[in-house]
């Protein structure tokens, strides 16, 4: 499995991966990423904690092709017994505890999955909502204005910046 240091303004960013967890052969883990115990990690996840810090409890389980990353002073913070279903996208979100993340749903910078709760699957998530303890949601959230152009363009610009930064790093097994 590719577990990648990466060093961003001078300063290393490794994963911290405690000994109990199963990762298969094909995820890859970049960067400032903790893996708690006895976590469980499928074929193809991608972890990366490049822009913030990725911090993942103990007990979850990723199943395949799940990402799991940051956005540029948005840490993703996942805590204890969740299963994160094929495909989701946690993006800079907070995933708390007992929870399921459905197959393909998405969750965007500053949402919080509380205790208990559950997304459903192909649900997106928008930015700054809450999914309440012990509830289930389910959906697409489609509007037709776009009030976030700012916002984009500081994602846009913060990636050109990463990939360039990228450029002359070496895989660390």
């Amino acid at each position: 499995m590719p577990i990648i240091s990466i060093e961003i303004d001078g300063k290393a960013k490794t994963p911290t991966i405690d000994p109990s967890c199963w990762i298969s052969e094909s995820a890859w883990i970049v960067g400032d990423v903790t893996l708690g115990p006895d976590n469980v990690v499928y074929q193809g996840v991608i972890m990366r904690g490049d822009f913030a810090k990725v911090e993942i409890g103990a007990k979850n389980v990723f199943q395949d092709a799940c990402i799991i990353n940051t956005a540029e002073g948005f840490k993703t913070t996942i805590g204890d017994n969740n299963l994160i279903g094929f495909g989701a996208i946690v993006h800079g979100a907070t995933v708390k505890n007992n929870t399921v993340v459905g197959i393909q749903s998405v969750l965007m910078i500053t949402v919080t999955v509380e205790d208990d709760a559950m997304v459903g699957a192909t649900s997106f998530v928008g930015m700054g909502k809450n999914v309440p303890a012990g509830q289930k949601w389910i959906g697409r959230e489609l509007k037709g204005e776009n009030t976030q152009g700012k916002m984009w363009e500081l994602g846009r610009q913060s990636w050109r910046k990463m990939g360039l930064a990228m450029k002359n790093q070496k895989q660390n097994p």
